[in-house]
């Protein structure tokens, strides 16, 4: 992977952190650690940045998803999304160079 634009994903990301943050989760809950998981992805999304530190980060990421998450709970469905957005960035370059 030699670069993939990546700031409509770390938006997308960032809209996700901002809603769950407005509900104001409890210290060290697992929502508060969801949003700590979301802004190393958000931070490792600006630019400029490797497509390797967005994907250590996002293995991190669906790491803690798979270990603490309901996947038919509402934070469970957001981190689908979340997945889903990255999944379709990767593709956007990867067809772009075809």
């Amino acid at each position: 992977m030699s670069s993939v634009y990546f700031e409509d994903f770390r938006r997308i990301v960032l809209s996700h952190y901002r809603d769950i943050a407005a509900e104001n989760p409890d210290y060290q809950s697992t929502t508060w650690f969801l949003l700590r998981y979301l802004k190393r992805i958000e931070k490792n999304t600006t630019m400029p940045t490797t497509p390797e530190n967005v994907e250590n980060s996002m293995r991190g990421f669906i790491r803690f998803y798979v270990d603490r998450i309901d996947a038919k709970s509402p934070l469970g469905e957001r981190c689908i999304m979340i997945y889903e957005e990255y999944r379709k960035t990767l593709r956007n370059k990867q067809s772009g160079r075809t």
